[in-house]
């Protein structure tokens, strides 16, 4: 399917496309170089430090082309156990895109696409936490759509979602302690964002600037907790922006 002149490739099972998505990584070290603010000095550094296993553990990715190159991933992991009858989560991962894409609309609709694959079918009043390891307030800010996120700053974590973000660092990032109030894993990663992807909202831009020291390598693992029926209530305000792109994308 197309998008204001750019290729999407939905891809319902990673697991059935190792052998192309190996072929994309260094494409995908590129864009995750360019997308964190970076230019081409910092691919090496990019090579060693990048955490590249959230590629292969999506359940489902949407890659981005334009004009034959990959520009953006985006991807979603429904196998993080929730530990609970009716709890579902889905982390997402590998979400990066190019500087030039964050405010064209093309987020939106990853996250009904994304949603779609996760949640059709699943019981309306299932509860259902979506979750990402970020530095990005871009990517809190696409989670704020769905549900309230935390950590918000303001108020401590409720008692489900801190056991609901030990379930993704369990899978993750075992070896690092959990700060159960702020939600936050220090010195995780070593390929941080130079310039903040800084969106509308001030309160989630300090959110980020107060708590995380974003050089250091720490991140929030956030996590937005509603229903099934809630969270495709959201997505549906989206879906109808993009009913005809989501037609085509059936009838391919």
């Amino acid at each position: 399917m197309t998008f204001l002149e750019h290729e999407l490739v939905i891809l319902d099972r990673t697991d059935r496309h190792r052998g192309e998505l190996a072929a994309l990584e260094p494409d995908l070290l590129r864009l995750a170089t360019f997308a964190r603010g970076w230019d081409e000095t910092h691919l090496d550094h990019m090579r060693r430090h990048f955490k590249i296993e959230p590629f292969y553990n999506a359940s489902a990715m949407v890659l981005i082309f334009r004009n034959g190159m990959l520009i953006g991933t985006a991807g979603v992991d429904t196998t993080v156990p929730s530990g609970r009858a009716g709890v579902h989560v889905l982390h997402l991962c590998s979400v990066n895109v190019m500087q030039e894409l964050r405010n064209s609309g093309l987020m939106a609709l990853l996250l009904v696409l994304l949603a779609d694959h996760a949640l059709v079918g699943r019981p309306a009043r299932d509860a259902v936490y979506f979750t990402s390891i970020s530095q990005s307030p871009l990517v809190y800010s696409l989670m704020s759509h769905l549900a309230p996120v935390h950590p918000d700053g303001v108020r401590q974590p409720p008692e489900e979602v801190v056991r609901i973000a030990r379930q993704v660092v369990a899978k993750y990032d075992p070896h690092l302690p959990l700060e159960a109030r702020t939600l936050t894993l220090r010195g995780e990663c070593d390929f941080f964002y130079r310039s903040l992807p800084y969106v509308a909202d001030a309160r989630i831009n300090a959110l980020f600037d107060t708590i995380l020291n974003v050089p250091a390598g720490d991140v929030f693992v956030n996590v937005a907790g509603t229903t099934v029926a809630g969270a495709l209530g959201r997505v549906g305000r989206y879906r109808k922006r993009f009913s005809h792109l989501l037609k085509e994308a059936a009838n391919a």
